[in-house]
Formats: C-alpha cells, sequence, structure tokens
C-alpha cells in the first residue's frame, strides 16, 4: 500500500536536524569561512553569490529537483537554477549526446548509477570535485567509503551521490496468513528461499499463485552479494550457480522470463495484483509500490557462507559538466542537494533513501515509512552493484544476452559462459 509522505519538509527539516552530521548542514558561507588556506577551489568562486546553474534530470527526479530548487532560493536567493527535465527512457542517450558534443548549458546533471558516471568522466567531460569539496570543509566521510564510488586518481571524484538502494525480498501477509505460514522475517540461502517458493506455488481454479518473483534487471544479483563481479577472472563459478538459482525460480516457482519479457509487463503491478507470495525487488518498492494487502520485508537471500546481512545496491550522483558556465555555483548547488539536513530531507520525503544520512532525513524517512523489516535495509551490509570499471554497463549488457539465452533454454549453462568470456575479451580489447 503506497505511504503518504511529511509534507511539512523544511519545519521537519528545522526541527529535527538541519544543525546535525557537523559542517555539512551549516550555511555556505559559514562552512567557505572555516576552509582551510590553499584550498580554495578552481575558478569562478567570486561569481557564486549572482549566477545561473542549469540543471539536467530525467523525469524520475523532476518533483524532487523542484522542491530543491524552491528550498535553495532560501539560501542563495540570488543564484537561478534553471531544470531542464528529459523522459526517462531517453535521458541517458541524450546525456551522451549533449556531452560528447560539449554542450554550453550543462551545469550540473544526474548521474544513473557508476558506470554511466565512470563513462562520462573516461572520456573526459567531468569536472573533478574534490578542490570544491576541500574548500567548502563538507564532511564526506559518510560516503566515502560507501557510496561514493564513482573515484579515480587518487583523490579526485567526478560526482556526488544522492540516493542509493538495497535489494530486499519483499512478501505478501495475506497470502502467508491464507497459507498458514509464518512470514520468512529470516534471511535465508538461495536454496531455503527456493524450496519456499516452490512449496507454495499452486493454482487454485483459474489462478496461478507464483511462490516468487525476481526481476530480470540484475542477472548476477546472487554473486554480487556473495563478493563476486563480471570483471573478476574466470571461471565466474558463483556468477554460474546463481545464473543456475535464477533458472530453477523462473522454471519452478516464480514468474517466467517469458513473461517478463512482454513489454506490457509491470513488475510492481504484477506482485500488486495479490497471486505473488514473495517478491526480491529493491528498497524502491516502499516508495513505488501500492498494493491493496500489507506487505512485509526480510533480508535478501544469499549464497551459502555469505556474510549475515549482505546485500546488493547502488546509488546515483550529481554531476558537473567541465564546461559548466559557472563551477563554484553549481558545486554550491550540488552540495546543498545531496549533503544538508534540507536537500536530503527533501531527497528522503521522495521516498529515497539519501547516501547522506543526516539526522534530519532519517527522520523524515522513518516516520514516513511504516513497513515491517524496515529495520533490516539499515542494518545490511550493501556491495555495489557495479564495479568503476569504465566498461562495466558494456560488459552487463553481454552478460544479459547470454543470460537470457540460457534462461529461455535457447543454448546451454556452458555455452552461456563461454560465450560471455570471449565477448568480455572482445569489450577489454577493443
Amino acid at each position: 500500500m503506497k505511504r503518504k509522505w511529511i509534507t511539512a519538509l523544511l519545519t521537519s527539516a528545522i526541527l529535527f536536524g538541519i544543525a546535525g552530521c557537523g559542517t555539512q548542514d551549516a550555511p555556505k558561507d559559514e562552512r567557505n569561512a572555516t576552509a582551510q588556506e590553499g584550498q580554495a577551489a578552481p575558478e569562478a568562486a567570486e561569481k557564486s553569490a549572482d549566477a545561473t546553474v542549469n540543471v539536467y534530470v530525467s523525469t524520475d527526479l523532476e518533483s524532487s529537483l523542484d522542491e530543491e530548487i524552491e528550498a535553495y532560493k532560501e539560501v542563495k536567493p540570488g543564484v537561478e537554477i534553471v531544470k531542464h527535465v528529459i523522459a526517462n527512457d531517453d535521458y541517458d542517450d541524450k546525456m551522451k549526446v549533449l556531452l560528447s558534443g560539449g554542450a554550453k548549458d550543462v551545469d550540473v546533471f544526474w548521474g544513473r548509477v557508476p558506470a554511466h558516471v565512470n563513462n562520462y568522466q573516461a572520456v573526459g567531460a567531468l569536472e573533478d570535485l574534490a578542490p570544491y569539496a576541500a574548500a567548502s570543509g563538507v564532511d564526506l566521510g559518510p560516503v566515502k567509503d560507501t557510496a561514493l564510488s564513482v573515484v579515480s586518481d587518487g583523490d579526485a571524484f567526478y560526482g556526488l551521490p544522492i540516493y542509493s538502494s538495497c535489494w530486499m525480498l519483499f512478501y505478501n501477509k495475506a497470502l502467508f496468513d491464507e497459507a498458514n505460514v509464518p512470514y520468512p522475517t529470516e534471511q535465508m540461502t538461495w536454496d531455503e528461499y527456493c524450496e519456499l517458493a516452490e512449496s507454495l506455488t499452486h493454482k487454485d481454479g483459474d489462478t496461478q499463485y507464483y511462490g516468487g518473483q525476481c526481476p530480470n534487471w540484475t542477472m548476477n544479483l546472487g554473486a554480487i552479494a556473495a563478493g563476486e563481479y563480471l570483471t573478476d577472472p574466470e571461471p565466474l563459478e558463483k556468477t554460474r550457480a546463481y545464473l543456475e538459482i535464477t533458472n530453477r525460480m523462473y522454471s519452478k516457482s516464480h514468474v517466467s522470463i517469458e513473461d517478463m519479457s512482454n513489454s506490457s509487463w509491470d513488475n510492481n503491478a504484477s506482485f500488486a495484483n495479490g497471486n505473488v507470495y514473495m517478491m526480491i525487488l529493491g528498497d524502491w518498492g516502499y516508495r513505488d509500490l501500492d498494493c491493496p494487502f500489507e506487505y512485509g520485508t526480510a533480508p535478501l537471500p544469499v549464497m551459502d557462507g555469505v556474510e549475515p546481512g549482505s546485500s546488493v545496491g547502488n546509488a546515483c550522483y550529481l554531476c558537473m559538466s567541465k564546461n559548466a558556465t559557472d563551477k563554484q555555483a553549481a558545486y554550491d548547488f550540488m552540495e546543498f542537494y545531496t549533503t544538508s539536513g534540507i536537500g536530503t530531507s527533501i531527497t528522503a520525503s521522495s521516498g529515497n533513501i539519501p547516501s547522506y544520512a543526516t539526522d534530519a532525513a532519517m527522520k523524515t524517512y522513518q516516520e514516513s515509512v511504516k513497513i515491517d523489516g524496515i529495520e533490516n535495509r539499515f542494518a545490511a551490509k550493501v556491495l555495489a552493484e557495479q564495479t568503476s570499471d569504465t566498461d562495466y554497463a558494456q560488459l552487463y549488457e553481454a552478460f544479459k544476452q547470454e543470460a537470457q539465452l540460457y534462461l529461455l533454454g535457447e543454448e546451454s549453462i556452458d555455452d552461456c559462459m563461454q560465450k560471455y568470456f570471449n565477448m568480455r575479451e572482445e569489450i577489454k580489447n577493443r
């Protein structure tokens, strides 16, 4: 069931922690006054009191960006933030064109995943944010070793994380009650999960009840939680094992890959129909699910021997174009959006968990989401869904292509893995 988000956002932020989490929640002018000598940010710092900053996002971020802009007017009334919104399905391709063409009106933009940001950085399209952060005195500790994964060349970094995700297990309480089966509140192994899902799968009249549902977006999900990535050396045993687990799920107890490949299929609507007992999904489900029944959440299943609480997640980012007109003004808005109590509370009010977890934002989020098992989200040990390899996006697409052929029964697991290794070598050596 869809939850209502707190509307009195600025009041909440003021009451519950604008000044929390150290200097990141102080006004920008105060933070600049405390910056150490010799750490001044590069060019255009003197312009930031009165400037225009063009911000590009997809439709996914449009509403929260509107709120961020309104809140920032109270902090820097002389700075005009101009939003540019691109349809979500077209966003990544259009940003590639704009950045590769050296567009002069792109100052700040949304980076969907680390792999995309790394690709932009690899072609020299991004500004290094490290000097600006050093000059402002912002404490990057809360994100430096976790969500802030877009880092290269020593201390240089090219994106400030907005919010992060964590994969979990969702379950339909009503169906478990009807089956007189205890809720799956504890972390299971994938074998235990599959056994439970298979025991619950049945047909009643014309209605097919599925033990589970697992979207085909991250074909190596279970291997990542076990610490193995597509860039690791052959033979990728955990990746292979998870593909076989996925095949078991799709063929015996879960919504099939054929159904999910249908262009009209909707993951959230499928679960909301009420005939799926469990679903593997990220914490964005708290924001997006609209179900006529109560659901709870539990930790993501893991392979045998994996550290308890392990899961997988990602972060999205605000980045600065190398061609930004007023780089200091652009950075100031980015830092407000991603690290201040007000900025992160706006992110939390949209149903996302800010990467930079200020006290104000966490209070906003936890008061907004009342779902059993949400504590598992904050206790999880989250491994990054993607590595910083600049080829990772292409490598995943190559793997997904072969994985789908295997899951559709069009090639063997041996052929699937070998073809991926061949494609990986071509991509890395091109």
